[in-house]
């Protein structure tokens, strides 16, 4: 796997990304429907713009229906620390034209593991 990208390296990147296993590396999110990995360093972060995701520099993360979910306690603590996040990168749903709470983020990573830094 290549070196872990920044949030805003993958949002620009995501037309070639897309359903692509990455690393990404940011800040942990966890909160109720709030669980993301937001871009770091926090002065390099996006404003949304019009028509644009809400979270223009952050990616929701999700670890799908199966067997494997977050560990709850874990990330709780991990919330606001810099973490890697290995797993599948995924572009906007079509019909809502993003991903997460209120299809407010550009788009979402299916979890496999997250380390902290």
């Amino acid at each position: 796997m290549k070196p872990a990208l920044s949030v805003n390296a993958a949002l620009d990147e995501l037309a070639t990304l897309v359903g692509k296993d990455v690393a990404l590396e940011g800040i942990l999110r966890f909160e109720f429907e709030g669980t993301a990995l937001d871009h770091f360093p926090k002065a390099e972060r996006r404003n949304a713009q019009d028509e644009g995701p809400l979270e223009a520099s952050s990616v929701w993360l999700s670890v799908g229906s199966g067997a494997l979910q977050f560990n709850e306690e874990q990330l709780r603590r991990w919330h606001g620390k810099r973490v890697t996040v290995l797993g599948t990168l995924r572009g906007p749903d079509e019909t809502l034209g993003g991903c997460g709470h209120f299809s407010a983020f550009p788009a979402e990573v299916l979890a496999r593991s997250i380390e902290r830094l």
